[in-house]
């Protein structure tokens, strides 16, 4: 699964098509759930991902069942036609819930990842 740098960082592992990839993607996706779960978001929740230049890549739509796993549906050929491979990480997932609250996430590559720290490291000294 996916590691993150901070609370609202989520690593990917390896280079993926967030914008024609499977749902099974997103609904792995641990922390962006957890993250959900720990600022109780009422459902349905509304998942936009945006690239780094603010160019929507994909909207989801996030309902809970009786259950309490959420299920996933695909509502970006509705919102805004493909980029056609433009995307540009790192991308933001932006989470609103059926009150209007709020969650916003860094999605990035874990290559990235060693760039950050890198970063991080030579600021502290």
């Amino acid at each position: 699964m996916p590691q993150g740098i901070d609370d609202f960082t989520i690593i990917l592992p390896k280079l993926t098509d967030m914008a024609a990839c499977e749902l099974k993607v997103y609904e792995q996706l641990d922390r962006l759930w957890r993250m959900v779960e720990r600022y109780k978001m009422t459902s349905p929740i509304t998942i936009r991902i945006v690239d780094n230049k603010a160019r929507s890549v994909r909207v989801l739509r996030a309902n809970r069942n009786q259950g309490g796993a959420w299920q996933l549906a695909d509502e970006s050929a509705v919102v805004a036609p493909p980029l056609g491979g433009e995307v540009e990480f790192p991308l933001t997932v932006i989470a609103q819930d059926a009150k209007g609250n709020i969650l916003k996430m860094r999605l990035q590559l874990e290559t990235a990842k060693v760039d950050l720290l890198q970063r991080k490291n030579a600021s502290a000294t």
